[in-house]
Parts: C-alpha cells; sequence; structure tokens
C-alpha cells in the first residue's frame, strides 16, 4: 500500500480516529507482504539446495508442512488463531 496516498485520503485528525488506524494496518500489511515476499522465494532455494536453510525458513517449512502460520509471520500479521490455509485466504481477501 502507498502511505502517502493514505495521509493524503485519511490525514491524521484528532476527530477521526479511524484514519490513524487505516495508516497503522496498511503498514503493518506492507511488512507482512515485505516478509513474505523474502522470504517464500527463499525457502523455494533452500528446498532445493541452492541456500542454506537459516532458523526463520526451517519455521516457515514447519508451518507449510504443518498448516500453521509461522511464528515470524505471525508476529507482523493480523491476530488470528485460524491453520495456515484459511489465515492466506483470510489475508488475500483483507488485501
Amino acid at each position: 500500500f502507498d502511505l502517502d496516498v493514505f495521509e493524503k485520503s485519511f490525514p491524521t485528525m484528532y476527530s477521526e480516529s479511524r484514519n490513524t488506524v487505516v495508516k497503522q494496518e496498511a503498514a503493518k500489511y506492507n511488512s507482512l507482504l515485505a516478509l513474505l515476499h523474502k522470504q517464500l522465494p527463499l525457502f523455494r532455494k533452500a528446498v532445493k539446495g541452492l541456500v542454506v536453510f537459516t532458523e526463520d525458513l526451517e519455521n516457515v517449512g514447519k508451518g507449510l508442512y504443518m498448516n500453521i502460520v509461522p511464528d515470524g509471520w505471525s508476529n507482523v500479521a493480523f491476530l488470528s488463531l485460524k491453520p495456515l490455509s484459511v489465515w492466506y485466504k483470510d489475508l488475500n481477501d483483507r488485501i
């Protein structure tokens, strides 16, 4: 999400606290999407043996195998107790 566009559309004002929440949520989704964009290609390379498995990549693999949201993702994502498959669909719906 382009946070500059959000600032123009939803200016920070005391009377409109929802604007602040919208911008905070957009920043949170940006950090989550950046993490996914970084880790998923690295995980593919690690499975192929092209890069070394780090602890974070092992957590991603464990999450994919066990259908749970990896810890690294849940730390920056929205709160959810859903399994990974449903969580991912929910993420797509929210974006």
